[in-house]
C-alpha cells in the first residue's frame, strides 16, 4: 500500500498540481463495508445525523432522463431514486459550518457533481494512464467508491477554481478506507489559502473522524444500507 497523500501532492482534473494554489487533505481507515460508507457520503439526506461540518445540504437540481452520464466517455447509469442522492450532473448547495464555536453560522457552497464510480459502475472520467501515474487517486476501479464535484457559480465564477474528490476505498469485506481532498487555484484561492487554510484542514479531518464514526455505528447496528 502505498503513502497517501503522495509526497508530490494532490491533483484533479480542474485544478491540476502545478496549478494548486492551496490542497486540503484528510483520511480514516474505517472498521465498515466500503459501499456503507459511501452511501453516507452520497445520501445528502443522512449529513444531519453525522457531519459537524456541513450539517445540511440542499439539491438544487437532479439530471432530468432517467439515465444519467457517469463519465466522460458517456456511459451512463440508472437515475436514483433517492432525489437527495448526489449523481453525476447534481446541482447542490453545501451549507458549511467553519467554525464549531458557531454553529449557527453557516456558508452557503454552490457545487456540481462531476463524476460518480463505483466497482459495479465504473467511470474513466479519470482516465486508465492517470490513475496509473498520478497516485492522487486509486487505480483500481474495481475497489474504490467515487464521487467528486466542483464550484458551480457564486465566487467560484469570479476567480476560485476548486475540486474536491472522495474515495472510498475497499481494504476487506468489513473493512475501507475514506481520502478526501481538494485542490483550489485562481486569483481568490490566495485568499482562502491566508483566511481558512488551518480551519479547513482541521475541518477535513474532522469530517473523516465524523463520517468513521457514524459508519462504524451503523455497521455494528448492522445497517448495511442507508434507508431511503
Amino acid at each position: 500500500m502505498t503513502s497517501w497523500p503522495p509526497s508530490e501532492g494532490l491533483s484533479t482534473p480542474t485544478v491540476s498540481r502545478a496549478s494548486a494554489t492551496l490542497t486540503t487533505s484528510g483520511s480514516a481507515f474505517i472498521s465498515a463495508p466500503a459501499q456503507l460508507v459511501f452511501s453516507l457520503v452520497i445520501d445528502t439526506s443522512t449529513y444531519p445525523s453525522w457531519s459537524s461540518f456541513i450539517p445540511r445540504a440542499t439539491i438544487r437540481s437532479q439530471p432530468s432522463s432517467r439515465e444519467t452520464p457517469s463519465s466522460t466517455t458517456g456511459r451512463s447509469s440508472p437515475k436514483d431514486p433517492n432525489p437527495a442522492t448526489l449523481q453525476p450532473g447534481t446541482t447542490f448547495t453545501y451549507h458549511v459550518r467553519m467554525s464549531p464555536s458557531s454553529p449557527k453560522k453557516l456558508t452557503d457552497t454552490p457545487l456540481r457533481v462531476t463524476d460518480v464510480s463505483t466497482p459495479e459502475r465504473q467511470s474513466e472520467y479519470i482516465p486508465e494512464e492517470v490513475r496509473r501515474e498520478d497516485e492522487s487517486y486509486t487505480e483500481d476501479l474495481g475497489a474504490v467508491y467515487r464521487v467528486s464535484w466542483k464550484g458551480d457559480g457564486g465566487f467560484f465564477a469570479r476567480g476560485l477554481q476548486t475540486e474536491r474528490f472522495t474515495e472510498v476505498i475497499v481494504r476487506s469485506e468489513g473493512e475501507c478506507e475514506v481520502r478526501t481532498w481538494e485542490v483550489m487555484g485562481g486569483v481568490l484561492a490566495r485568499t482562502v489559502k491566508w483566511m481558512y487554510k488551518d480551519t479547513l484542514s482541521k475541518r477535513f479531518e474532522e469530517w473523516c473522524a465524523d463520517l468513521k464514526s457514524e459508519g462504524e455505528k451503523r455497521a455494528r447496528d448492522g445497517r448495511g444500507e442507508v434507508e431511503e
